[in-house]
């Protein structure tokens, strides 16, 4: 890996550092709001600088493997090893998560939050936390040491009813709340205090720093510039784009519930419907219509995503600069002196500022340099 990050293995009961990984090697790494991202890497085992634990270092389901910043010696990134491979060589794969896959590992109980009538709701981060708490930092066997941290003010009031023998994961429960209209977004990150890399739960209705007006971004990518390579992706098909969205949920009896039909209207576009089912437990028509808002403005335009990747030595540092949730400035393209197109593919350029729901880090090899890609949300035409 290049001099930038270290990777070091923790404990994932207690987060305590167990080891210096200095010659494991691993393409990329990345992250997203709500969801988990995995990865593969290589450790050489047998040499000099193979650390004499290495048996517990890279034991599954114990361990964490975490991409620290050398330059601020803060964690960046974190991943649960969940299979190690070992052969007859000197090498060992490992497969790693990141802690967001452990809440697909653990099953929510029986559990109330608020009543629909008369209606008396909860915040809906307080029930992001509650659930965490009890089903993700706990268990049987222990669970992650998990801090957990609010952004922002209170959010939406909420009704939600969980039921043991419904066998819903923690992840499922978090991913279905987060993506109703006006829904909690949640991720997890990570700390150190000494010797000490635990990971950090944070929820609220906006995660990440939102561009002040008329002011600049705290970070922004240009090409021509830092910018080694652009890819803007427009995507309309029956995963991508929409413009009639239903919502529905399971029968019961000859009734299905489900959302009223929400319309955006396009008058470019003949009528794409997209029909989906959030969760086969919802029962209120409510929280439905609430999905269905949600999803008709997510897709109306089709999935829309700006990935820019740089350098690392010349680009924003993630972690330090930005990170996933920010406002992101971009610029790609427009005319030089002579009026000619520096970046062929986008006529007039690309300009504006759009949220990073996630990164991507991609580690140096023997054919390319260190990159960080940050990954923006529906980019607009500017």
């Amino acid at each position: 890996m290049a001099a930038t990050y270290s990777w070091l293995a923790v404990e994932a009961r207690t987060g305590v550092v167990i080891a210096d990984l200095p010659d494991l090697s691993c393409d990329k790494v990345s992250t997203q709001i709500g969801t988990y991202t995995t990865t593969t890497a290589k450790l050489p085992v047998g040499t000099r600088r193979t650390p004499e634990n290495w048996l517990r270092a890279t034991k599954p389901g114990a361990t964490f493997l975490v991409v620290v910043d050398d330059a601020s010696d803060l964690p960046v990134w974190g991943g649960l090893l969940t299979k190690r491979t070992r052969t007859e060589g000197d090498t060992i794969d490992v497969s790693l998560a990141t802690a967001e896959a452990y809440f697909d590992r653990r099953y929510v109980g029986d559990e109330v939050f608020g009543s629909a009538d008369p209606f008396v709701g909860v915040d809906q981060n307080t029930i992001v936390t509650t659930l965490v708490a009890k089903y993700a930092a706990a268990g049987s066997n222990g669970g992650l040491p998990l801090r957990l941290e609010r952004i922002g003010s209170a959010g939406t009031a909420r009704t939600r009813t969980y039921a043991d023998q419904s066998d819903k994961t923690l992840y499922s429960a978090l991913t279905e709340l987060m993506a109703v209209d006006g829904g909690p977004e949640w991720t997890v990150g990570w700390e150190r205090t000494g010797t000490i890399i635990t990971p950090v739960l944070q929820v609220g209705t906006r995660l990440g720093r939102a561009v002040t007006p008329n002011l600049s971004p705290n970070a922004t990518f240009e090409i021509p510039g830092p910018v080694s390579d652009a890819e803007y992706s427009e995507d309309y098909s029956s995963s991508g784009g929409a413009n009639d969205v239903l919502a529905t949920s399971s029968a019961s009896g000859d009734e299905r519930p489900q959302s009223r039909h929400v319309v955006t209207r396009d008058p470019e576009r003949p009528t794409f419907e997209q029909r989906f089912s959030p969760s086969t437990s919802i029962t209120d028509v409510g929280t439905l219509e609430d999905h269905a808002t949600a999803r008709a403005a997510a897709v109306r335009d089709g999935a829309l995503a700006l990935s820019l990747g740089s350098v690392t030595k010349s680009a924003p540092r993630v972690g330090i600069d930005w990170n996933a949730g920010d406002d992101i400035g971009y610029v790609v393209g427009g005319p030089d002196r002579l009026g000619r197109e520096t970046v062929p593919g986008f006529p007039g350029g690309l300009t504006g500022v759009a949220r990073a729901v996630g990164w991507e880090l991609s580690f140096e090899s023997a054919s390319s340099p260190e990159k960080i890609t940050p990954v923006l949300q529906d980019p607009e035409e500017a």
